[in-house]
């Protein structure tokens, strides 16, 4: 499995994961393509990096938990 391969598996977990936390495709889809202030980006630019998908699944564990980010 390629490097690129990784990445969108990765990806399309992280969708589902957001799929799962919001209820539905197109509310995880906004959420992933708006501008996040406390990540400084859109949650889809930094599934780019390991490092910025990590970030990114915080986040969407502490929403679905009720936390505050």
């Amino acid at each position: 499995m390629t490097a690129a391969n990784d990445v969108k598996k990765q990806n399309r977990i992280i969708e589902l994961e957001a799929e799962q936390v919001f209820g539905s495709h197109s509310k995880a889809r906004e959420w992933l393509n708006t501008k996040n202030l406390v990540l400084g980006s859109t949650p889809l630019e930094l599934l780019e990096t390991e490092e910025g998908a990590a970030e990114v699944r915080k986040m969407l564990s502490a929403i679905g938990h009720g936390g505050v980010v």
